[in-house]
């Protein structure tokens, strides 16, 4: 996460030595506006899992998934001078992926199925001429994850993460525009406890399992 911070500084302070006051105007972002995206997003969880039968044993694995989705975003576009404008906003996405970790020794597995991604953010942008611009994202985001197994009680979590993205924005005279982005979100971890290590015993494991998700998306829309 640290190096990806440095490097969409790098980027930004970039950026904004391309930019010329006399080519740029951001009056024609200023408004309200609503999107419709598509998005491909890779779902990443780096868990470890904790076994008390016996000697404590500790294991560890990654498992993932790749998802293709369609969400609806909304905001506003606030002017902050001629080439510089940052939007606030928020997002939706009916986002849904199951995740599988199988045993291969005992036919054992665990299944996390992952809901609707909600979420706010602010892009300070910077106009490059006067409809298009590049941008920085810095996002919040919520979920939860629906958790079922051979010996997992049915459980549901909460989730929450950070998004930083970059992109960039082109509008037409209309009001129609298109929105590129690539990002990262880091999300909280979760642990699932009361795993049965059998059902001959008493004898609980506990899973824990930190989440990360890269994307890329499209968005289309309308600024009013």
């Amino acid at each position: 996460m640290n190096k990806l911070s440095k490097i969409v500084g790098v980027i930004c302070i970039s950026s904004l030595g391309m930019i010329s006051s006399a080519s740029a105007d951001s009056s024609a972002f200023t408004g309200a506006y609503i999107g419709v995206s598509g998005s491909a997003m890779g779902v990443a969880i780096d868990g470890t899992h904790t076994s008390t039968i016996g000697q404590a044993t500790v294991s560890k694995g990654v498992v993932g998934a790749v998802e293709q989705t369609v969400g609806f975003e909304a905001g506003f576009y606030y002017p902050l001078s001629d080439m510089a404008f940052i939007t606030v906003g928020a997002g939706l996405v009916p986002f849904s992926a199951d995740i599988k970790a199988s045993s291969v020794t005992d036919g054992k597995d665990i299944k996390m199925a992952t809901d609707d991604i909600i979420s706010v953010f602010i892009e300070p942008s910077y106009n490059l001429t006067d409809n298009s611009a590049v941008f920085l994202k810095v996002g919040y985001s919520e979920s939860e994850v629906a958790v079922t197994g051979t010996e997992v009680t049915n459980k549901v979590y909460d989730f929450d993460g950070t998004t930083i993205a970059l992109g960039t924005k082109t509008i037409a005279d209309n009001g129609l525009y298109i929105k590129t982005e690539a990002g990262f979100t880091e999300y909280s971890s979760i642990k699932i406890s009361n795993i049965l290590e059998s059902n001959a015993s008493s004898f609980t494991a506990s899973a824990k399992g930190d989440i990360d998700v890269a994307y890329g998306k499209l968005v289309l829309g309308y600024k009013f």
